[in-house]
């Protein structure tokens, strides 16, 4: 997509050279990569859902809030960010309004749907079960059109049978009515296979041991290939490996810039905002 500044190339221990992976800080490659996320083909574009993995702290949140403020920035996308966590500053610092109504959210067109409750235990899995499921019943319809963002994939698809199914269906059927998915996850294992069986973007930072390096690298190809890229990495620089399943396109990136409010597309006379792809 871009011209790397550097690129990763080292050898295993038997010979076996690993490919040259561009390093590209995310200031580069995000504006890009909001213009052809979903346009691989740019004769037939389709919705093309990402999956995003790393442990808590890893930068995960920061990068989808990064990816989707430009996708809106350059294309004017929609987008519902559904949170499920007590707090969250990095999603905040969007500066988008914050709602739990499935009407209210198309109407906006960005913003983050969050169920918030005072409830514990059971009671809290269940106000945020009818929540979650009431938006995703509503924004099922042709023409949906919209990024739809899991921020705790594996809580959300847990809540219930019925919401997992629900989930499924969105991984499985969403790109025929406009609904692009974004899962975020620690790991890839546990939970629906669909994840990364319908995902065309894969993003990984960089695993925090061993363990999780095997399970990350079996997500992109040769393991021993993969595990070896990851060690690579920096941590601390919060990089991370983003993969498209579909050209073979490989970077590894790095937020380079602050996140900062800025103001979404302005509503239609209706009140409506336009939503384009």
């Amino acid at each position: 997509m871009t011209t790397p500044s550097r690129a990763t190339s080292r050898q295993l221990p038997n010979g076996q050279e690993l490919p040259q992976i561009p390093r590209v800080p995310w200031s580069e490659l995000g504006p890009e990569f909001a213009m052809t996320w979903g346009r691989a083909d740019a004769s037939n574009p389709q919705p093309e859902s990402m999956e995003i993995i790393g442990m808590n702290g890893s930068g995960k949140t920061l990068f989808m809030c990064k990816a989707v403020q430009e996708r809106m920035i350059v294309r004017k996308t929609p987008c519902v960010i559904i949170a499920t966590k007590p707090a969250d500053d990095t999603i905040m610092r969007l500066g988008w309004k914050v709602t739990d109504d499935p009407r209210e959210a198309r109407k906006l067109g960005w913003c983050i749907f969050w169920p918030q409750t005072r409830k514990t235990g059971s009671a809290r899995r269940e106000y945020q079960r009818s929540k979650i499921q009431d938006l995703l019943d509503y924004f099922w319809v042709a023409g949906s059109n919209v990024i739809m963002v899991f921020d705790d994939f594996g809580y959300t698809q847990s809540l219930s049978p019925e919401l997992r199914d629900t989930v499924e269906m969105y991984l499985r059927e969403g790109r025929s009515t406009g609904i692009t998915n974004v899962m975020i996850k620690q790991r890839p294992q546990g939970g629906t296979r669909l994840m990364h069986s319908e995902t065309y973007w894969t993003i990984a930072f960089k695993p925090a041991d061993e363990s999780d390096a095997e399970r990350f690298a079996e997500l992109f190809g040769n393991k021993k290939v993969y595990m070896a890229i990851f060690d690579s990495m920096d941590a601390d620089a919060h990089e991370f490996l983003i993969k498209h399943a579909r050209t073979g396109q490989m970077y590894i990136s790095w937020v380079d810039t602050p996140l900062r409010p800025m103001k979404t597309p302005e509503q239609n006379r209706s009140g409506i905002r336009q939503l384009q792809g």
